[in-house]
């Protein structure tokens, strides 16, 4: 035992010192010595002992360790420095990427987190660390710092997929400079704003549904109250589907006042149904009332078919379905009376039921007269064609070629035609629509025909008087004749009536025509053209001695009266012609020596002179005055000739400009572009117009030519025209339909590119451009003053929103705390996201004046705070220290120093360096100067300052010295000129204390 106590290893020795030297001995290369240092390391009482362990060791997972066990805060403290600085990538402790990256996830705390994350890049390439740390340190500032200032876009797009904080979003969107990470929080923005609507969105409709529910109990019809109940209710059903994205309350309320609801529309179907109940009975009644009079109607409508149109032909199967209109008739009386209908209508109604009963009763009877008045109608029908047969032949034999009949008796006889042609065609026409049984009256009547053929016209007219009696007797049995029948028998009987009228307007006519006639002649006469009127009394002469005896007699006076005057003229011809001739000569040749102002006057001249010669008549001595005359009208003519000459030469360049302008449409290549082809086509349509007036006969062949020529030209440039229209309109239709846009903004955009799109099209034609570009404008200038409007209407309210945030930012007090400002100012800014982006600037400006103030204000707060503790510790030092009593420190200065201090000051404990010593290396930390006396102390202080830092990793803070400082405990009266240096180290440093 004493032998082993002298050769102890210097390792377990007492004395630190040894310890230490010990240390500097041992290889952690080595099992056995690894196992010592581990053991000085974790479980020596030394601080230095420990360390010295730790750094020969120097593996970040026994710092690590040290940092979180380590019961001296001396060796805690340096761990944790040495733990960073390998984090940091400083100091000679290495670490890989993964014992680095295990290490912030599962044992870093967050301050050391934020600093590695900020000073390391290579960590933000893994996206799920740094998603796992930025949950770790779970602070939106510093996520927002990563986002803004240290990520890419993909580790941006993982981080944005985890922020659900709308305000933190608009803050990214704000200083966020990428366009497609600013697009992707935009759409994030509008993805939570439609998330946040949902549940408004669907308590909006089922408050709508709810409220048409509530409606129901204004109604008052039970059926449709039913129906839109059931609707309803499946309608808020299918709504409810999605009641999860609701709250509890909501859901709550909804279904509270759904079965409120249901109550009250319950209760009021209740009260309602037995009146709705008897208005129904009614309506039912009346339904029946209304069909009982619909099958009386048509019943009796029936029954008047029968008689009216089916009287003569009427089947079985006929009389059968108006027997069947009669029945349903009854089955409906009777339904109205089971149901208490209406008395008097019930009564009309059995009394119309009678009287049909009775007609189809007497049906049977009245078809057979009316059998027999058919047969008698074809009879009259025979008779009348037979009629028309002989009065045709009679026309016939009695007009001869040689024997040309007057105007006047041209008119008639072609009125008579016309008329008994007409007469005839009806006739055919009646009698060929008759059934079985009138084929038999016809066949009858042809054979009565037959025998009566060849009849004299006065005869004819006795057999008519006998059927026609006959007719009127059968008629008078028939309640009713059909219409069908009594037109028939007009049709025949009109072909002896108009015979009786053919003849006397044959009369008539003959009559007023040879009185025109003479008024004519007696007219001439008075006016002196006796030659007319002799021509005319030769015309008249022939065609009054073919004209009836009767009218020979009524016009024997004034024919024979015109007949002398036209003989005493024919006597004075001579004698008038041969004065006036000479005369008409003289005319013309003062006429030819005129000079010609006027071309058409000038012929019109000499063509009233012409007809004055030629009204006089020839006589025996008229060549040399018609020579005469004929050479002065010729001379008078010469100008004339001479200008129509020059019109001919006009016409005839006339044509060929128009030969020319054909051909080269001809020659017109169609394949061009539709608008040069509209231009060519306008073009040549305008000059085929300018070429002038060519020969009627050669024009019309010309323009059929010419058409036959432009025709593909025009159709082409028509089509174009046609499909530019088309398009025209659509555009036209479009503008028109935006006025009926909400967005006002998005329209006019719209409109826009239709004004491009109608530039594009081409022209319409010339009815229909102007027409549709002024609708086209009117459309575009409606809406463009709508979105004027607009505009103005949204810049007062931008105005009046700016004026209202710029008054809110003036009025933010600056000695509020920074939540209630910070607040503020946010809302600001969501509310100013909308205006403009000069007005915006203006209020980010005015917002970051505001901050800059705040932050200045709350450095002020800090300086002031650090120096009210600098001036506590002083006053704790200068008198707790020198009394040696730190019980009695005020509450004031309590308040005002850190938990560390406090801490310090209740329990001092020795440290290694003196207080002198601390003294000097406070004033070397803080750059103050020391005494002259000191001035070897502070290099040596200085010296071994730096080596700790060098060797060990160590650089003592001033805290950390002030620490040690006041560890020494009470201040004695030799140590009293070092607390007032360290006084001077705190005036001068107050945020050694901070």
């Amino acid at each position: 035992m004493i032998f082993s106590r002298f050769f102890a290893p210097s390792h377990t020795s007492q004395n630190p010192e040894k310890r230490l030297e010990a240390i500097q001995n041992l290889s952690p290369e080595k099992p056995t010595d690894k196992t010592i240092l581990h053991e000085l390391a974790f479980n020596d009482a030394n601080a230095d002992v420990s360390l010295a362990a730790l750094n020969k060791l120097n593996t970040f997972v026994l710092w690590l360790k040290m940092s979180q066990s380590a019961h001296h805060a001396k060796v805690k403290k340096v761990a944790e420095r040495t733990v960073e600085a390998a984090l940091m990538g400083q100091g000679d402790v290495t670490i890989n990427a993964n014992e680095k990256a295990s290490f912030l996830r599962e044992s870093a705390n967050g301050e050391l987190i934020q600093t590695v994350l900020v000073n390391d890049p290579s960590l933000l390439a893994d996206n799920n660390l740094v998603m796992t740390l930025l949950h770790k340190v779970d602070k939106p500032a510093f996520t927002q710092t990563i986002f803004l200032h240290h990520a890419d876009n993909a580790l941006q797009q993982a981080i944005l997929a985890t922020i659900e904080d709308s305000s933190v979003l608009q803050k990214l969107e704000k200083k966020c400079r990428d366009n497609a990470i600013h697009a992707a929080i935009a759409t994030k923005l509008q993805v939570l704003k439609a998330q946040a609507e949902k549940p408004i969105e669907l308590m909006r409709r089922v408050t709508l549904c709810l409220s048409k529910y509530q409606a129901l109990v204004d109604k008052s019809d039970v059926e449709d109250i039913d129906k839109r109940q059931a609707e309803l209710l499946s309608e808020y059903n299918d709504l409810m589907t999605d009641s999860s994205i609701l709250s509890s309350d909501d859901k709550t309320a909804v279904d509270a006042k759904l079965a409120r609801i249901s109550e009250k529309v319950s209760r009021h179907l209740s009260r309602i149904r037995p009146e709705w109940e008897s208005q129904k009975a009614a309506e039912e009644k009346a339904e029946i009332e209304a069909l009982c009079k619909q099958h009386l109607s048509h019943a009796t409508t029936q029954v008047n078919w029968l008689y009216g149109e089916r009287l003569c032909e009427a089947t079985l199967a006929d009389v059968a379905v108006v027997n069947e209109s009669v029945r349903a008739l009854e089955v409906s009386a009777d339904h109205m009376a089971s149901l208490g209908g209406s008395t008097k209508l019930l009564d009309e109604v059995r009394t119309g039921i009678a009287s049909l009963n009775n007609s189809l009763e007497a049906f049977s009877m009245q078809q057979q007269y009316g059998q027999k008045l058919l047969i008698c109608l074809s009879q009259v029908e025979s008779l009348a064609e037979e009629s028309l047969a002989e009065e045709a032949k009679q026309q016939q034999a009695t007009s001869t070629p040689s024997e040309p009949a007057t105007n006047g008796q041209e008119d008639k006889e072609n009125g008579l035609t016309e008329q008994t042609a007409e007469a005839a065609k009806a006739v055919n026409t009646d009698a060929t629509e008759s059934v079985s049984v009138e084929g038999d009256a016809v066949q009858n009547g042809t054979d009565q025909n037959d025998d009566v053929s060849h009849k004299a016209p006065e005869s004819i007219e006795a057999e008519f008087k006998a059927l026609s009696e006959k007719y009127h007797d059968l008629r008078n049995e028939l309640i009713s004749v059909p219409s069908a029948l009594n037109k028939r028998w007009h049709a025949a009987s009109r072909v002896f009536s108009q015979k009786k009228q053919a003849k006397k307007a044959e009369v008539d006519q003959a009559l007023r025509q040879c009185r025109k006639q003479i008024s004519v002649i007696d007219n001439l006469i008075a006016q002196g053209k006796y030659r007319g009127a002799i021509t005319k009394f030769e015309k008249l002469s022939a065609s009054f001695e073919s004209m009836p005896e009767s009218v020979k007699k009524q016009l024997a006076k004034r024919f024979e009266k015109t007949a002398e005057d036209i003989a005493h003229l024919e006597g004075w011809q001579d004698y008038i012609a041969a004065p006036r001739k000479p005369a008409l000569v003289e005319e013309a040749q003062t006429l030819a020596s005129t000079p010609v102002e006027d071309i058409k006057q000038r012929g019109e001249a000499i063509r009233y002179l012409r007809q004055q010669w030629l009204s006089l008549g020839a006589g025996s001595d008229d060549d040399a005055l018609q020579n005469a005359f004929d050479a002065a009208l010729e001379l008078a003519f010469q100008p004339c000739r001479e200008h129509y000459a020059a019109l001919d030469a006009e016409r005839e360049k006339a044509l060929k400009a128009l030969h020319s302008l054909i051909e080269q449409v001809a020659a017109i290549d169609l394949s061009q572009d539709e608008a040069v082809l509209a231009k060519l086509y306008d073009r040549t349509v305008k000059q085929w117009h300018e070429c002038g007036q060519v020969e009627k006969r050669e024009y019309e062949s010309l323009k059929q030519r010419w058409n036959k020529t432009i025709s593909p030209l025009q159709t082409k440039v028509n089509q174009w025209h046609a499909m530019n229209k088309k398009a025209k309109q659509q555009l036209v239709a479009q503008a028109s339909a935006l006025l009926a846009e909400e967005d006002i903004a998005s329209a006019t955009e719209t409109a826009q590119q239709l004004q491009h799109s109608w530039k594009a099209i081409g022209h319409a034609g010339k009815r229909d451009e102007s027409r549709l570009w002024r609708e086209f404008r009117l459309a575009n200038d409606a809406l463009f003053g709508r979105l004027k409007e607009q505009r103005k209407a949204q810049s007062s309210a931008f105005d009046e929103t700016f004026n209202t945030l710029f008054t809110l930012l003036n009025g933010i007090d600056s000695e509020s705390d920074e939540s209630t400002i910070a607040t503020s100012i946010q809302d600001i800014e969501a509310r100013a996201k909308a205006l403009p982006g000069a007005m915006r600037a203006k209020l980010d400006k005015k917002i970051t004046g505001i901050q800059k103030q705040q932050q200045t204000r709350a450095q002020q707060r800090q300086v002031r705070k650090v120096q009210q503790r600098a001036q506590s510790a002083n006053s704790v030092l200068s008198e707790s220290l020198r009394a040696g009593d730190f019980t009695n420190i005020s509450d004031d200065d309590a308040d005002m120093l850190k938990k560390r201090w406090k801490s310090a000051l209740s329990k001092p404990t020795p440290v290694q360096q003196s207080r002198h010593w601390l003294t000097v290396a406070l004033e070397a930390a803080t750059d103050l100067p020391s005494p002259e006396s000191d001035s070897s102390m502070r290099t040596n202080v200085q010296l071994a300052m730096m080596t700790a830092k060098l060797e060990k990793g160590e650089s003592l803070s001033p805290a950390q010295l002030l620490e040690d400082w006041i560890a020494h405990g009470k201040v004695d009266d030799q140590e009293t000129h070092l607390l007032e240096r360290i006084v001077n180290v705190l005036d001068n440093n107050p945020e050694v204390v901070a």
